[in-house]
């Protein structure tokens, strides 16, 4: 049609007054291999007073070549939008060298665009070009703005005291309560009891009253809220380490079950364990989905697996709720430190500066 009304204009000029359009069949034999073409009947408006003007003209415009165009004009629409996406991802050489190196790794460690933007935009701005090609005065700069990115705070352990941990499934809630109960008891000779929610795997029991066992320390599994709340309650000569079953973030009901527990036993200090080596957005999505549970600090697990922690602890400061302890392997009780302890800002610089 588009070709058509072309035709149309450049034959009647702009002033033609379309009166019919209609699709007809042409060539072939008995309707074997005909073309589909568009009709169109005009006339000039503007003469059609004037002899031999009230005639209608009819051009004919073949639909294949239409069908044509509009496929190139479809390419033309994904072309245009991938070449939007691009630019946006890369910038096409928005900052200078090494700015826009920069620029890319930042997003490539979990930055979205707008942040490494923002992030860039003020080192390229308060540098000089000499500064700038001094990889200690980048370095500083970087270590600068990281600074603070997630604040950590120690937890005062004292007798009484009750604390819960909680977070999704695989994270190492287990192994990080046992690492804090063996660091509580050998360094701050502090009086324990561990009790655990986890009916559900047996093992997570049994891995808890081993430790408890080589501790000297008492144990035992409960069963309802009403239970937590009478042991928790009558437990006043030590500190009192509660671990919970894994839940996935995305099971509210589960969820909301460890939540009662937790109002039940009334704890001065929530763990909420985080693992390390997951999608920023899944990290977000746990602090989300646990906030009902009001955790007070966060454990960070599973450092030494994971290739960068800048988009996690990106997620992190903007939860504000404190970071409190990292861990780094497996071995119990070593492989455990305060966030105090932890340069982040230089980590997380070298991350951005690795070649």
């Amino acid at each position: 049609m588009a070709e058509a009304i072309i035709k149309v204009k450049n034959e009647l000029g702009s002033d033609a007054v379309i009166l019919q359009t209609r699709r007809v069949r042409r060539g072939g034999f008995l309707g074997i291999g005909s073309k589909v073409y568009i009709e169109v009947t005009a006339m000039n408006d503007e003469h059609k007073n004037e002899p031999g003007s009230s005639q209608p003209h009819t051009v004919i415009a073949n639909e294949s070549s239409l069908q044509l165009k509009a496929e190139l004009t479809d390419i033309k629409q994904t072309l245009k939008s991938v070449s939007e996406k691009l630019s946006s991802v890369h910038t096409l050489g928005k900052f200078p060298e090494p700015f826009e190196g920069i620029h890319m790794k930042l997003m490539e460690l979990g930055l979205k665009f707008s942040e490494a933007t923002s992030i860039v935009e003020k080192m390229s701005q308060n540098m000089t070009p000499l500064e700038a090609m001094d990889d200690e005065k980048i370095s500083g700069a970087l270590k600068m703005h990281f600074y603070g990115i997630v604040k950590t705070q120690r937890v005062a352990f004292t007798v009484p005291q009750k604390i819960v941990f909680v977070g999704p499934t695989g994270v190492g809630k287990t192994t990080t309560l046992a690492k804090i109960a063996a660091m509580l008891r050998i360094k701050e000779k502090l009086p324990l009891t561990i009790l655990t929610l986890d009916t559900y795997r047996i093992a997570a029991a049994q891995q808890l009253k081993t430790y408890a066992d080589i501790m000297h320390m008492p144990f035992k599994v409960v069963y309802t809220p009403q239970e937590a709340e009478e042991v928790s309650s009558n437990t006043k000569e030590s500190l009192i380490l509660v671990d919970t079953a894994g839940r996935s973030q995305k099971d509210e009901m589960k969820i909301g079950e460890i939540s009662a527990y937790v109002r039940a036993i009334k704890p001065e200090v929530v763990f909420l364990t985080i693992d390390a080596t997951k999608k920023r957005s899944d990290v977000e999505d746990v602090i989300s989905r646990f906030a009902s549970i009001a955790p007070t600090h966060i454990i960070l697990t599973k450092i030494d697996e994971t290739s960068s922690i800048l988009g996690i602890m990106t997620s992190l400061g903007a939860s504000k709720i404190p970071l409190s302890f990292v861990t780094n392997g497996q071995n119990v009780p070593e492989d455990i430190m305060y966030a105090d302890e932890l340069d982040i800002s230089t980590l997380i610089v070298k991350e951005v500066l690795a070649k």
